[in-house]
């Protein structure tokens, strides 16, 4: 039975890591530094597989039908259904068992935790209490039922806060976006790079930091008011015109209604480049979220910003990319089974720039992420991006009657896992590495390059 409990830490248990991405500040988003993340929502998910394993075969539910006092293959079937994603069928299933014979604590912990997963915390609660009041029960169980009962006490919390610092480094062969053809248009008139503006290699040391609450309000029904702050830091080896610092707040609220959850939030982005005031971005986003079953579901964002631009010592004309930017993104995520989850988003978006005309731009993007949870925590994704840029008009400062066309493929692979799985007293920390190629084909040579990047986090996560 002890694949049991694998699996059911493998329904509950979140973890996290992060993983950086911008190229360069040309393309920056509304947030230009702040990190991507990948969510592994499991800490031991692979172990469903180790379940899967001990059913040699589909339990029709006609056998079900005909043996329902057997708990052994009754334990089995739930087992199946949860690898199915039908969570109810696997609890009213456990719940048969537990009738026929209450004294199976392990079969009642994994029904706890299924609880948990179907947001019945009360219940959970109860069943958690049960298996913990079990006489002479076995270290490695109590344990087991004790970190699920935190689990349970953290969900029926009104408020929790939580804070992640980040450490990594990463490494770039192209940092400065030089053009592959090794010349740059100035006018029409094509220059050869110098020694200063060739393809640089550079390595940064990155900090990510945040602190984030959240309380429910209004009775019942889930909806939470919420606020996040996170500063970003990235400082460069070689190219320190890129060193990056980024002040981010948020606060922001979730509604859960019948049809769909939706979150309106506010925040501001101040970024600092190379010590100095680069943009400062207001923003403002809704997102409406719909379950549309256990195994998928389906949202629509909207974002604005007011990207306010200032020129530096060292980047002289960047406030004439001053304006507004729109965004509208579409975006499901299927799950085929407890281990995988395919996400594919389709953004559009639109640059405004009130002073020179020359930056606005159209922008529409597909993407495509496979996330494996592989247990014990670890997790890893892949992820495909295509993103097509047309620009309105000609920019006479590079190359006149050339209206600029950019197309890009970004591709990125990431690794994580807890480190306690190397240390037991390793707790809260995660590690990860990734790996991103990118290239960007344009109709003006200035804007042609090719860029790989490696990273590598270590991430400490508290949370109440």
């Amino acid at each position: 039975m002890r694949q049991t409990l694998l699996l059911a830490a493998a329904l509950c248990l979140p973890g996290a890591a992060l993983a950086q991405g911008s190229a360069n500040l040309d393309r920056a988003s509304r947030n230009p530094t702040a990190p991507a993340k990948t969510v592994a929502e499991s800490s031991a998910a692979s172990a469903a597989s180790v379940a899967a394993s001990s059913v040699a075969a589909e339990i029709p539910f006609s056998e079900i039908l005909n043996r329902p006092d057997d708990v052994g293959l009754n334990e089995r079937y739930a087992l199946q259904r949860i690898r199915a994603g039908d969570l109810r069928g696997a609890a009213t299933t456990l719940e048969r068992v537990l009738l026929v014979d209450p004294t199976r604590y392990r079969t009642r912990l994994l029904y706890g935790v299924v609880l948990v997963r179907l947001d019945d915390v009360a219940d959970a609660a109860l069943e958690l209490d049960r298996v913990l009041a079990t006489p002479a029960l076995p270290r490695e169980t109590r344990d087991e039922a004790e970190a699920y009962e935190r689990l349970v006490r953290s969900r029926r919390r009104l408020s929790h806060f939580d804070a992640r610092l980040t450490l990594g480094l990463g490494f770039d062969d192209n940092r400065n976006a030089a053009p592959n053809s090794g010349t740059r248009l100035i006018q029409g008139t094509p220059f050869q790079l110098t020694d200063d503006s060739r393809r640089k290699a550079d390595s940064n040391l990155q900090f990510v930091g945040s602190l984030g609450a959240s309380r429910q309000v209004w009775g019942a029904t889930g909806d939470q008011v919420f606020a996040r702050f996170t500063y970003y830091r990235a400082e460069q080896k070689v190219y320190d015109l890129l060193n990056l610092q980024a002040y981010s707040p948020k606060a922001g609220a979730v509604l859960r209604t019948r049809w769909a959850d939706v979150t309106p939030s506010l925040s501001f982005d101040h970024v600092l480049l190379s010590q100095s005031s680069y943009l400062r971005s207001r923003n403002a986003d809704l997102r409406v979220e719909r379950r549309l079953s256990d195994r998928w579901s389906a949202w629509f964002e909207f974002g604005h910003s007011y990207q306010d631009f200032l020129d530096t010592p060292r980047v002289a004309g960047a406030s004439g990319r001053t304006g507004d930017q729109l965004d509208w993104t579409l975006g499901t995520a299927w799950s085929p089974d407890p281990l995988d989850r395919l996400t594919l988003t389709a953004l559009h978006r639109r640059k405004y720039a009130q002073d020179v005309a020359a930056y606005a731009y159209r922008r529409e993007s597909v993407g495509a992420q496979w996330l494996r949870l592989l247990g014990r925590g670890r997790f890893a994704t892949l992820g495909v991006t295509g993103q097509f840029d047309r620009y309105e008009i000609p920019d006479p400062s590079v190359e006149p009657g050339v209206v600029r066309h950019d197309d890009a493929v970004v591709v990125d692979l990431l690794y994580g896992q807890p480190l306690d799985l190397l240390w037991s007293r390793l707790r809260n920390l995660e590690a990860s590495v990734g790996y991103e190629y990118f290239y960007e084909g344009s109709t003006v040579v200035n804007y042609e390059y090719s860029n790989n990047k490696a990273t590598a986090f270590v991430t400490y996560k508290w949370g109440i």
